[in-house]
């Protein structure tokens, strides 16, 4: 599991910033628009491309402690540009959530400032790119069945609690926001569920995900 962390210098830093309380469903920014950073201080977030067929393409989800988005951290301070994709990608709340924001102007000025910012700015790199080679290993898996259980491992490592039964993903998730992370059918998603739930390695109610051991679950992903 990817540990590093960032410092407090830039988490002071974001906190001076703004503070927006956004309700469950609210774009909070696209590629395309507002040119702010942000750290996600409570909630979460996913990053979203709508497909030609209106399917959603899941990048990546936010949970609290992360800044986003990283690229713009790299346009701003090193004039580098890393995403150079035509679409749009959307920011949008899954909870309500609680955002602090700073402008790329005093993104820049600050790291020029305080070049100890730097050191926090590459701990987000390495998670990012931890969650990167993350999604790229999922699409070298051999079926849909070992990319589930690995995308459900995956959650257990990021936002999952420890509870007498297992461990409890915290962010809610139906099959098909699972489906939207992996370019799957939702159907093909509850079929993969269903089969977790028989070799007992999950359990799942309404709004959770509980893992019931995360070894044998990555175990079952791997083999």
């Amino acid at each position: 599991m990817y540990r590093l962390q960032s410092s407090d210098n830039l988490k002071n830093l974001m906190q001076e910033g703004r503070k927006l309380n956004l309700p469950k469903g609210q774009i909070v920014q696209t590629t395309d628009d507002r040119r702010v950073f942000n750290l996600l201080s409570e909630g979460y977030v996913k990053r979203y491309l709508i497909a030609n067929d209106g399917s959603l393409g899941v990048q990546v989800l936010y949970g609290p402690g992360d800044y986003f988005p990283i690229t713009l951290a790299f346009s701003a301070i090193f004039d580098q540009t890393i995403n150079e994709s035509p679409e749009t990608y959307y920011y949008e709340a899954i909870t309500p959530v609680t955002i602090f924001t700073i402008e790329e102007a005093k993104l820049k000025d600050s790291a020029e400032k305080q070049p100890i910012l730097y050191k926090d700015l590459l701990a987000i790199s390495g998670k990012r790119l931890h969650s990167t080679l993350h999604g790229l290993e999922n699409l070298t898996l051999a079926n849909s069945y070992r990319r589930v259980a690995h995308e459900l491992y995956n959650l257990g490592q990021r936002f999952g609690e420890k509870k007498s039964t297992g461990t409890r993903v915290k962010l809610q998730l139906t099959h098909q926001d699972i489906a939207d992370i992996l370019s799957l059918t939702r159907e093909t998603v509850s079929t993969c569920m269903v089969q977790l739930r028989k070799k007992k390695l999950i359990t799942a109610d309404k709004s959770h995900i509980t893992i019931k051991d995360m070894e044998k679950l990555k175990d079952e992903a791997y083999a």
